[in-house]
């Protein structure tokens, strides 16, 4: 149990320096490089969240169980205890975040980076930035609430 209330902690400093990275690290870089580092960030913070819940949530050991199934048995005890996460935000900033970019605004306020993925474009600027973030910042609240 002490664990985990460690690995809760060490989740809830992850998250504030995300939230530092966005009000204030960027307000004065405005670079791309900036927004790249603060995607990969999150998606550092959405990987301690799912091993947080995992070791919380799912009580059986299936350590030699594929990723796949991992997954799936996250996903449903999640979803038994009303707790919803979007895999889905996971997964476009890893894509994103191997994928090639132009920067618009670089310097400016209103800056932000536009890839392309399987013929879609995708714009990610600090407000997108800031909605996964609180995604993120909502599911992990959970977590402490439901154990």
């Amino acid at each position: 149990m002490e664990e985990q209330l460690q690995a809760y902690r060490d989740l809830r400093r992850h998250l504030n320096s995300i939230e530092h990275m966005v009000y204030v690290s960027c307000k004065f870089t405005r670079t791309s490089e900036m927004l790249r580092r603060i995607m990969e960030t999150i998606v550092a913070g959405y990987e301690q969240f799912f091993s947080l819940a995992y070791a919380t949530m799912v009580s059986e050991d299936f350590s030699n169980a594929s990723v796949h199934h991992k997954v799936q048995l996250l996903s449903d005890s999640l979803a038994d205890r009303g707790i919803t996460v979007d895999l889905s935000e996971y997964f476009l900033l890893k894509k994103l975040l191997i994928s090639d970019f132009d920067s618009i605004g670089e310097y400016r306020k209103n800056l932000c980076i536009i890839t392309y993925l399987d013929g879609e474009e995708y714009v990610i600027n600090m407000q997108k930035l800031f909605e996964f973030y609180t995604s993120l910042k909502l599911a992990s609240e959970s977590i402490l609430l439901h154990q």
